[in-house]
């Protein structure tokens, strides 16, 4: 060993017996430990891996940096007292010394996040631990190295005055709340999030995707601040070298310099994205609607779909799409218009085509007589990346084929619709006409898969009567069997969400016999992400319900709780009005129905009680069509309830834009003529 190294090592040691051996630092640990255990108390966790990217992992390291500015400062100031300044000025650079120092300090600022990584090891699976842990400890030793490397920059060059030590709590502190001051977005200028040191606006961790939608700004961000303490340090080993010699030293100064360029050049990086991606943002009206409706018309419809989804590269993927037309109206028709995003280039098409954006204009080599059918073969592939503006202070990716995953909602354009205009997401009329759709992908090794339709085989899925289509891998995504129900849903949230299924099955059960239909033997959870894009209650394609939630959702299904109603309850009524054949259109006789439902599994059907129900919280806009139905019931059991509903979804279409007082009078007049 180097006498070089042995001087660095000696340092490091005798500094970290003299921090760790004073009566304030147990103290200072287990005041920590407290504050972290609450704020783990208080949020929403999904997974050990969530828990130490996300948010509370941030405040966990922000709030030890408080304590290691302060540690940097005492250590600089008490270096006379403690000799280390001699041993500075003696020995050939002295640098050794200050930089085993400021290792120690490091080293004994660890333990502060004991807590968080315990207690996120107490929220789910150990493999969700070890794949955040290491990204975790990395960015917290960076953070901790840079605010220990701040405060004895401040002390060295301003001396160990009291005053020192307040500047640098108050500036920390207040440099905590800038963000929540503004809103929790910013200073509104691409790249200005880099500077919020807890990046409370800017955390993006998402079970599903990982920091896929934070891009490379993670990097960046630990460069731009790893950068700043090798600055700082070799700062103050210039001053030190500098004091003794009375000239600058190179070799400190040209470490200085070239963390210098590389902050820098981390900063350059960062803003780059940043206006890379607020450039590339579309700006709609409206997310997504909040309930689908099957309103694209076109003289042409697909009857059937077979897709070959090529994800092997996901980053760009390609398919293989045959298509059966059939014209709708009563006239021949020479041209079919397609939408397909214009994003994905035509490899190849059975039949000639122009194309204009989105828009495919297909010249069939005959007159298509009405009612006749027609074959169409396209391949075609390429990269999807749709950003949406967001509260944060970058957009947030909608539609990406990337490789971390592959998102294509239904109103994305990844496979060819009848219509003259791609429809976005800030449209209402996001469904096609049923029709037979088989989906068969292939993705790569240990990818999971999830889309609407019901699989076939372990990846081919198929339905006779699909309105819409979307498709969803990532290496995250797991699907399980519960006796007959179906989870998907990211490895580290099936267990959550495996306690909710009988939640779901409970009130299917109660639920089903309303309803002119076989009961569905279970229900498909899908657990995903927590970003637009899919519509609250989603139709079914097969014979099961079809509910899909976000991440953040499972937690808080609780029995009687909103959450309960809106996630299970009116989700559940949805999909039988549908599977029962009911038109996803016809919204106000389904919300009655459901609040019935609703009701009457939370207090019966006593009408006195039920009445007593329907008035709380100011009553509601369906509760007529409630009472009416509970009325019936009274009158003629479940079996005349069941009769108004078939009526009601035989006859959707006059109901469709009657108030509900009106339909709760149809409903009286049709219960009373039978």
């Amino acid at each position: 060993m180097s006498n070089l190294l042995r001087r660095l090592l000696t340092a490091w040691r005798m500094e970290l017996r003299l921090v760790v051996r004073h009566w304030s630092y147990p103290l200072m640990l287990l005041g920590w430990w407290a504050l972290v255990a609450y704020v783990f108390s208080i949020q929403s966790l999904i997974s050990p891996e969530a828990a130490l990217k996300g948010n509370p992992g941030a405040f966990s390291v922000g709030l030890s940096a408080l304590a290691a500015l302060l540690l940097g400062a005492f250590v600089a100031g008490r270096s006379q007292r403690t000799r280390f300044e001699a041993l500075e000025e003696t020995f050939p650079t002295g640098a050794e010394v200050l930089l085993g120092r400021w290792l120690a300090c490091i080293v004994a600022l660890l333990p502060t996040q004991v807590a968080a990584v315990v207690l996120a090891s107490r929220i789910g699976p150990a493999s969700s631990l070890w794949r955040g842990l290491p990204t975790f400890l990395l960015e917290a030793g960076i953070i901790l190295a840079f605010a220990v490397s701040v405060g004895w920059l401040f002390v060295t060059w301003l001396g160990p005055r009291r005053w020192v030590y307040l500047l640098l709590a108050g500036g920390w502190l207040s440099s905590l709340g800038w963000e929540i001051f503004l809103g929790g977005q910013g200073l509104g200028i691409p790249g200005s999030d880099l500077f919020d040191v807890l990046r409370t606006a800017s955390i993006r961790y998402e079970e599903l995707w990982g920091r896929l939608m934070e891009g490379e700004r993670p990097v960046w961000f630990n460069l731009f601040y790893g950068g700043l303490a090798a600055l700082f340090v070799a700062l103050v080993a210039t001053r030190t070298a500098a004091r003794r010699n009375r000239r600058a030293p190179l070799i400190p100064a040209a470490l200085a310099l070239a963390a210098l360029m590389l902050a820098a050049s981390a900063v350059t990086a960062y803003v780059r994205q940043a206006q890379a991606w607020s450039a590339q943002a579309i700006i709609v009206e409206s997310i997504q609607p909040s309930e689908p409706e099957a309103t694209v018309a076109s003289p042409v419809v697909v009857d059937a779909w077979e897709i070959a989804a090529d994800l092997t590269d996901p980053a760009s993927p390609r398919f293989d799409a045959r298509l059966t037309l059939r014209a709708a109206g009563d006239e021949p028709i020479s041209t079919v218009t397609l939408t397909l995003h214009h994003d994905l280039e035509i490899a190849s098409s059975s039949v000639p085509y122009e194309r204009d954006g989105d828009v495919l204009t297909l010249a069939l080599p005959e007159p298509l007589a009405p009612g006749a059918t027609q074959e169409l073969h396209l391949t075609y592939g390429g990269e999807l990346w749709t950003l949406v503006p967001s509260f944060r202070p970058l957009p947030d990716p909608l539609v990406f084929t990337t490789e971390r995953g592959v998102r294509l909602p239904f109103f994305a354009g990844w496979y060819p619709v009848p219509g003259e205009e791609l429809v976005g997401p800030d449209a209402s009329g996001v469904l096609h006409p049923p029709g037979r759709f088989v989906l068969t992908v292939s993705v790569p090794r240990g990818w999971g898969i999830f889309t609407n339709l019901p699989a076939t085989g372990e990846l081919t899925f198929a339905s006779d009567r699909a309105t819409w289509a979307v498709l969803y891998a990532s290496p995250r995504l797991r699907t399980e069997r519960v006796d007959a129900s179906t989870i998907i849903a990211p490895e580290a949230i099936l267990p959550t969400a495996r306690a909710v299924i009988p939640n779901y099955e409970a009130l299917l059960a109660e639920y089903a016999p309303f309803f002119p239909t076989t009961a569905p033997d279970g229900v498909t959870l899908a657990v995903l992400d927590s970003f637009a894009g899919m519509a609250d209650h989603t139709p079914p394609a097969g014979d099961q319900p079809l509910v899909v939630i976000s991440q953040n959702t499972p937690e808080d299904l609780k029995e009687n709780t909103g959450g309960h109603r809106y996630f299970i309850s009116d989700a559940l009524a949805a999909d039988l009005w549908v599977l029962a054949g009911g038109d996803t259109s016809v919204t106000i006789p389904r919300a009655g129905i459901s609040e019935y439902l609703w009701i009457r599994h939370r207090v019966g059907t006593d009408p006195t009680q039920f009445e007593r129900a329907l008035l709380a919280n100011g009553g509601s806009y369906t509760a007529p069509i409630a009472r009416a139905l509970m009325a019936i019931e009274n009158q003629q059991g479940v079996d005349g309830v069941r009769e108004i509903i078939a009526r009601m979804i035989a006859e959707g279409e006059s109901l469709r834009d009657l108030e509900p007082d009106q339909i709760a009078t149809w409903i009286e007049e049709v219960g009373g003529a039978r």
